[in-house]
């Protein structure tokens, strides 16, 4: 069964509905297309992009690094989608796109190849709690 290892939380700006998480050695190269009307990631070997489905201002990111495949539970999470990353450092900024990115948001254990899980959700995790507009959900575990 798979650990739970560090989890990390933080405000993020959206714009025209994306954010982006780039790996900061590997930032050369063209974003990857934005995923549509219908879809939630783009991602290439060192970026990813989420698109949030309806327009909202902040997101809560919620950052999770596992030992193993991430538990989940789909039903929470109405939008999802997964990818495989090749990263340099581990190291990754918050492209929050207009607003610029923002270094040093947060680091994985190391580079190398990494799976990596996005979903999103509108509202308040908590229905009784005042907070963002939405919440993103990556989960990051070794492998691919």
């Amino acid at each position: 069964m798979s650990g739970l290892v560090r989890v990390q939380e933080l405000d993020v700006v959206v714009d025209h509905r994306l954010f982006g998480l780039v790996d900061e050695e590997g930032q050369a190269g063209e974003r990857p297309a934005t995923p549509g009307a219908e879809g939630l990631v783009a991602a290439n070997a060192t970026m990813l992009y989420l698109q949030t489905p309806e327009d909202v201002l902040d997101t809560r990111l919620r950052v999770e690094v596992w030992d193993g495949p991430a538990d989940f539970t789909a039903g929470e999470w109405p939008v999802q989608g997964e990818a495989v990353m090749d990263l340099p450092s581990g190291r990754f900024l918050v492209d929050e796109i207009a607003a610029g990115g923002r270094p040093a948001a947060f680091q994985l254990p190391a580079g190398g190849r990494w799976c990596v899980r996005a979903a999103w959700r509108p509202g308040a995790l908590d229905e009784a709690e005042e907070g963002p507009e939405g919440w993103a959900l990556v989960q990051f575990w070794p492998g691919g």
